[in-house]
């Protein structure tokens, strides 16, 4: 089973009221490995995640797709 959520995008959910920018960020659920793929511009992916009640600390690993800022300065 492979469940995977948006935390950061450049669109919203109508009604949804969680932060967007122009950047990238998914936490991919494998069932017993987690994933942080891309962190977006900026910390938005950590305050939707704990929106969601997602627990970031439990990530197995962190994965970007590329160097490009609206992937990783999420981290910075």
């Amino acid at each position: 089973m492979l469940d995977l959520t948006i935390l950061t995008d450049n669109n919203t959910l109508i009604d949804r009221y969680y932060l967007g920018e122009p950047g990238l960020s998914f936490w991919i659920d494998c069932g017993d490995k987690k994933f942080l793929f891309d962190t977006g511009y900026s910390d938005v992916f950590i305050r939707n995640a704990a929106w969601m009640g997602i627990d970031l600390t439990l990530m197995d690993g962190l994965v970007y797709s590329h160097g490009h800022n609206d992937h990783t300065w999420g981290t910075l």
